[in-house]
């Protein structure tokens, strides 16, 4: 029998490393198919909670959907996932989610909502109820991004706010790696890492464009759970 911690190792060994870099790839370190088959080394129970991250981070249109359904369904897949590390590391991707919600409102023109009204999740509903025409809802000491996000929604410039994003969320998973290096959290993040890459090398900023104006439009609507 080998152990789940030995197979992470050689798991985590057998993957090429990431570079420090996300723009300046021109294609993903392993392909999607070899990823696969490494993936295949782990145990039933991280199989499942894999695909359950993968499939709460992905963004895609979804329909008939209220944005209290889709938040309720989100938090119910944080609490099944077992590990507390990756618990943390979803919930700081929702509540990026929801930070850009609330600018993609604001600059549609909605005034400020009562208190205890605003839907999203995480820490930072009541500072922006709190600091609705602050351009960064006072959170820039936490999230110093806010500002430049909120001048290109502003402008229109889309396709740099995408990548504002994905950027911020890059540098957020190599942080992270730094905690984990032969477990399965370690597996999550080079798996989230790679999605990324892939995505930036598969884009043409034209179709990003108009990819990102629709999710603009939807808000937290456009949050794909594929239940």
């Amino acid at each position: 029998m080998i152990f789940p911690s030995f197979k992470y190792a050689m798991l985590m060994c057998s993957l090429p490393v990431h570079p420090s870099k996300l723009f300046s790839n021109q294609q993903t370190a392993i392909s999607g198919i070899q990823l696969d088959k490494r993936l295949a080394l782990l145990d039933a129970q991280d199989a499942k909670d894999l695909l359950c991250i993968e499939e709460l981070l992905f963004w895609s249109q979804i329909s008939d959907a209220t944005d209290e359904f889709i938040i309720k369904k989100s938090l119910e897949i944080i609490d099944s996932i077992h590990d507390g590390f990756l618990r943390n590391v979803l919930t700081w991707r929702l509540e990026l989610r929801t930070l850009l919600c609330a600018l993609r409102l604001r600059c549609a023109g909605l005034g400020q909502p009562p208190k205890n009204s605003f839907v999203g999740i995480g820490r930072w509903l009541s500072y922006i109820e709190s600091n609705w025409d602050k351009p960064d809802f006072g959170l820039g000491f936490r999230a110093p991004w806010l500002n430049t996000a909120n001048q290109l929604l502003i402008e229109n410039r889309s396709f740099e706010l995408e990548k504002l994003l994905m950027e911020i969320t890059w540098k957020y998973y190599a942080t992270e790696s730094n905690q984990h290096f032969f477990d399965f959290p370690a597996v999550v993040i080079y798996v989230l890492r790679w999605d990324i890459i892939n995505r930036w090398t598969l884009y043409h900023a034209d179709l990003a464009v108009k990819h990102f104006d629709e999710l603009v439009e939807n808000g937290l609507d456009t949050v794909t759970l594929e239940f």
